[in-house]
């Protein structure tokens, strides 16, 4: 079983996709609708702490310092 530090994850954003990653969106039922609170992670590729989210989930050594939570990714 894989350990997860709470810390690198953002309280106000999905958990499932910061713990599962990107893949965890495939299935979900909440993507598309206001529900959704991991559309800003997809969108940025990090949480609103600044930690890089991958396809395996969060990447704790990827922390963009410089973050600015209204940029996207091109």
């Amino acid at each position: 079983m894989r350990k997860v530090d709470t810390f690198y994850l953002s309280k106000d954003e999905c958990w499932g996709v910061q713990i599962n990653g990107l893949k965890h969106c495939q299935n979900c039922k909440w993507i598309g609708i206001t529900a959704c609170e991991g559309k800003n992670v997809r969108h940025t590729g990090f949480n609103s702490k600044g930690y890089r989210i991958g396809d395996e989930g969060v990447i704790s050594q990827d922390y963009n310092l410089n973050f600015d939570k209204s940029t996207t990714l091109p």
